[in-house]
């Protein structure tokens, strides 16, 4: 009967560590659930940025090509004889098409 009691004793103590490890590890989920929404939202914030640059640098290149500066302007030209080409295709397609 003591050897009986010596053993439940060593596993209700295995118990009681794994229930503490357990409530330790949860609340670590937790600080890296909190952790990875805040990375998560920061990233998705420097996406929109990076968008948003990334059409400033075009609106720039267009007030560039605009104000006379001679590479831009042929980017510019190059730009609008592929939007003019694209446009002739579809009108194309459109006219085979009825």
């Amino acid at each position: 009967m003591m050897e009986e009691n010596i053993k439940f004793n060593a596993l209700e103590s295995k118990v009681l560590d794994l229930l503490e490890n357990y409530k330790k590890i949860k609340e670590e989920l937790v600080v890296l659930e909190t952790e990875n929404t805040r990375l998560k939202n920061k990233l998705r914030d420097s996406q929109v940025h990076s968008l948003n640059l990334m059409e400033e640098v075009k609106r720039l290149k267009v007030v560039n090509g605009m104000s006379g500066n001679q590479e831009y302007k042929k980017m510019m030209k190059l730009k609008m004889n592929k939007l003019i080409k694209e446009v002739d295709s579809c009108i194309a397609q459109i006219k085979t098409n009825s």
